[in-house]
């Protein structure tokens, strides 16, 4: 994706470190075991995303997705399992009650579930939320849209069709002067929008996205 290269010059001229913290390409085998451990057929921008970096050394608190953390595969295997546990592990009655309160935005593009095995995080919150993939979208959405799903978010937003366009529609935001660096009391940065000006991102979608 030719926007990940232009990510990667922002990131350059603006935060550095955040560059400097993620890793190299993931290999064709990695890409291929990741794969076949999920069963997923993977859309093609995914995998080209984590062929550009398989995700952070997490050596510092800051990632590229408007702080979000970008994990990499073994970390993305990883949370991914927990959320099959949580699926396997929830009786019926669990998983209805946790499900009634999930909304899609817009109606009828993401399903109003609280945990899909087919919902693959490619950044983190630390805090047990995610932005991801959609491999299961409802009847309005594209397979491999980008969604944000995870403990707290009961309103999960179709943020982008694909990847590609994800990627590209924060670039376009970041060059349009839509953010917000500072230096926080441990002296690390901190990378947020600033409009709206939020200390998290998925709070930000929340409200760039309130009325779709």
């Amino acid at each position: 994706m030719s926007s990940c290269i232009a990510l990667e010059e922002w990131l350059g001229n603006n935060l550095p470190e955040v560059l400097l913290d993620l890793n190299p390409g993931a290999t064709e085998d990695e890409l291929r075991a990741f794969a076949v451990t999920i069963n997923v057929p993977l859309p093609a921008e995914f995998v080209e995303l984590y062929r550009w970096h398989n995700g952070q050394k997490m050596e510092i608190h800051t990632g590229p997705w408007y702080g979000l953390t970008f994990i990499p595969l073994s970390r993305v295997l990883s949370e991914w399992l927990s959320w099959v546990d949580v699926l396997c592990q929830s009786s019926p009655e669990s998983l209805a009650s946790l499900n009634s309160s999930a909304t899609s935005v817009p109606p009828g593009f993401v399903r109003c579930l609280y945990a899909n095995n087919r919902w693959i995080p490619f950044a983190y919150d630390g805090a047990g939320n995610y932005l991801g993939i959609d491999l299961d979208p409802d009847e309005k959405g594209t397979f491999g849209q980008v969604i944000n799903f995870g403990r707290d978010e009961e309103r999960k937003i179709a943020i982008a069709p694909s990847l590609g366009v994800f990627v590209g529609w924060m670039v376009a935001e970041l060059n349009s002067g839509n953010f917000n660096i500072k230096t926080e009391s441990d002296g690390g940065r901190s990378f947020n929008t600033l409009r709206p000006e939020k200390y998290h991102f998925l709070d930000s979608l929340a409200v760039m996205f309130r009325d779709s």
